[in-house]
């Protein structure tokens, strides 16, 4: 069972701050960001923003794997734009920075990407990782305003 406290303020552009902080076991279980309107990186681009945390275990012995948090940034083009349907697919991109830290040995990560199209899978996403096991801080910014979530990451099993 998960418990947790979950305080919400508002904020401009990234409408939600949210915090989440489990007092029950680790799971692996992602957390989701609200989602946000922003503007593209093109004039006219503009589109829905959404993230998610997630807690991956890793794996000891012979093929060892570091635990992990990873934030996935995803990017939806708005359809009923004239830029929007008119641009070519992948030119209609956001830019995201992500803050990782682990609260339990004090490593941490600051990295801006620019969400990317995937043809095969037609997705706009960013991917961000931060290594090793313990309670993960992460907050994503599309705009100077971030939301921030915590995740218990399992150690290596």
């Amino acid at each position: 069972m998960k418990r947790g406290a979950l305080k919400i303020a508002a904020v401009p552009i990234l409408p939600m701050l949210a915090f989440l902080v489990p007092a029950g076991p680790a799971t692996a279980d992602p957390l989701n960001f609200d989602s946000a309107q922003v503007t593209g990186s093109t004039p006219g681009c503009s589109g829905t923003a959404d993230a998610q945390l997630s807690a991956n275990q890793g794996q000891t012995g012979d093929n060892f794997v570091d635990s992990s948090a990873t934030v996935t940034v995803n990017f939806t083009p708005d359809t009923n734009t004239l830029d929007s349907l008119l641009a070519s697919p992948g030119s209609c991109e956001i830019s995201a920075t992500v803050t990782m830290q682990n609260l339990d040995n004090g490593t941490s990560t600051t990295e801006t990407k620019t969400t990317e199209y995937d043809s095969h899978y037609g997705w706009h996403a960013a991917l961000f990782t931060l290594e090793g096991s313990g309670r993960v801080s992460a907050q994503v910014s599309t705009n100077p305003s971030p939301s921030e979530l915590t995740i218990d990451v399992p150690a290596p099993i």
